[in-house]
């Protein structure tokens, strides 16, 4: 059995891999932690110019700035990690790029697990909250089983 958890920091994601951890213990399922990673494109919004023209981050990436996101990410899997082996519990790591909805989608049709475990709030921008969460893109888009914890 296998058993998907996307974490991100936030404490709905830590109560997400809480309660993955109690269904995989008596199952002896392996526990598929995944973070993801948004390119640093989206963090910056495109403005309109006089013109009429869109203008957006075409920058050269800061590679830096980079480093230490993807650094973030793989230490919040190391944590998640830390905490499995502490619950003698198998587990694997995926530290990802991309929309985390798109790609929490993507990699659970590649894992094709039998449950994906996604806090019900995370820590997504203001665009997010007005358009609605992931976990609800996740909820209607996603083609295996979910658990949403609160």
């Amino acid at each position: 059995m296998k058993i998907l958890v996307s974490i991100d920091g936030s404490q709905a994601s830590d109560h997400a891999l809480a309660k993955a951890l109690v269904f995989a213990a008596p199952l002896q399922a392996e526990v598929i932690m995944l973070t993801v990673v948004e390119p640093l494109s989206s963090y910056v919004p495109e403005v309109m110019m006089p013109t009429g023209d869109w203008v957006g981050w075409r920058g050269l990436p800061d590679i830096e700035l980079e480093r230490k996101i993807l650094s973030a990410g793989q230490a919040l899997l190391q944590k998640a990690e830390d905490t499995c082996q502490l619950a003698q519990i198998s587990c694997r790591t995926r530290l990802e790029t991309g929309q985390p909805r798109d790609v929490i989608c993507h990699v659970a049709q590649e894992e094709n697990p039998d449950l994906l475990v996604i806090g019900s709030r995370g820590l997504g921008s203001v665009e997010r909250l007005m358009l609605g969460s992931v976990s609800d893109y996740v909820l209607h888009h996603c083609p295996v089983p979910i658990l949403v914890v609160r």
